[in-house]
């Protein structure tokens, strides 16, 4: 008996040899590019009931005008020696849409940069100064793309052209923006006043990987308008970067958002510090370089303006000579 188990299994093998398979083909449809990696949202407290699942209800076609205002301070100190330096007041007008609804249901729009303007603290720069501050600022002029969301506020992609040539801190401070006050990324499950939750996610800044949580607190709903509290912190281990090491970076943000769930641009301000070190090689051997900063900074719609002056200056046509840097501090809003 076990000699032919053992003859049936021997032929099955010969046989199995002997079989020839066609090759196959098999057609495979473009993915396409790569989805973002979702952050991570986790609620910490539902909140008070009735709860409601929060959702963007942007009509199609839909196109907003906001302006981000941003002002910064920055002192740097290497071998002994403090440098102080930063950003003037800056306002940006930023055109978002027309609203663009994709097959897979995500809410599509062109983003770009479309003015930028300095305060009055331009008038006290000697012209080398303000020179030297048009050409970093001109590159924003030229920064342009899009941007798919789900419902739920989570960026599922992006594209943006002319960011290169924009500063690397002026480029991570747009980024931040981007991710913590421009969208909010809602949870799944209903929530109500009084509701906490976290977003998670990492991000590259100037080369450099961080990891940032949102905390995000609801203070009141009422129809499409959500106010928020906003906290935000910035961490990263020590890692090589462009130009020396990485050796600690920590920012903390606090803020408020007044969301409307019917509009792309909230009601956003906030505050920010950061503390960063970074080991560099000179000439003279290695060097441990200490960088504080301080950022404020408001985003507000530019169809919400009575709300910050009750006046308004009248809208002028920009002009064409004058595209890179207009000085107009009447039309901005930060109590400089």
């Amino acid at each position: 008996m076990v000699r032919i188990v053992m003859l049936a299994v021997v032929l099955v093998a010969t046989v199995s040899c002997k079989k020839t398979y066609q090759p196959q083909t098999a057609q495979v449809v473009d993915p396409g590019p790569p989805e973002r990696v979702l952050p991570t949202v986790r609620v910490l407290d539902a909140g008070m009931t009735p709860r409601v699942p929060l959702r963007y209800r942007i009509p199609p076609g839909q196109t907003e005008l906001l302006y981000l205002e941003i002002v910064r301070a920055q002192a740097m100190q290497a071998g002994g020696r403090v440098a102080q330096g930063g950003i003037p007041p800056v306002q940006l007008e930023v055109k978002i849409g027309p609203e663009q609804p994709t097959p897979n249901g995500l809410i599509r729009h062109p983003v770009q940069i479309t003015q930028v303007r300095l305060s009055r603290a331009a008038e006290k720069m000697s012209a080398a100064q303000r020179e030297q501050m048009e050409m970093m600022l001109a590159p924003l002029l030229r920064v342009q793309g899009w941007s798919e969301m789900d419902i739920q506020g989570r960026v599922r992609r992006s594209e943006f052209r002319g960011l290169e040539d924009v500063p690397p801190d002026l480029r991570a401070m747009l980024g931040n923006i981007r991710t913590s006050l421009l969208t909010i990324p809602f949870p799944d499950e209903p929530v109500g006043v009084r509701a906490r939750w976290e977003v998670e996610r990492k991000l590259q800044i100037s080369g450099a990987w961080i990891d940032q949580v949102v905390t995000y607190h609801i203070e009141q709903m009422e129809g499409e308008n959500v106010v928020l509290q906003v906290t935000a912190r910035q961490a990263a281990e020590p890692q090589a970067i462009s130009g020396g090491r990485l050796e600690a970076y920590q920012t903390s943000v606090i803020g408020s958002s007044v969301v409307r769930l019917d509009h792309f641009a909230p009601f956003s301000e906030a505050e920010a510090t950061s503390k960063m070190r970074i080991a560099t090689q000179t000439q003279s051997g290695p060097q441990l370089v200490h960088v504080d900063t301080r950022t404020a900074l408001r985003l507000y719609p530019a169809d919400a303006t009575k709300e910050f002056d009750p006046q308004p200056p009248e809208e002028e046509a920009p002009d064409p000579e004058d595209a890179k840097v207009i000085t107009d501090p009447g039309k901005q809003r930060l109590k400089w």
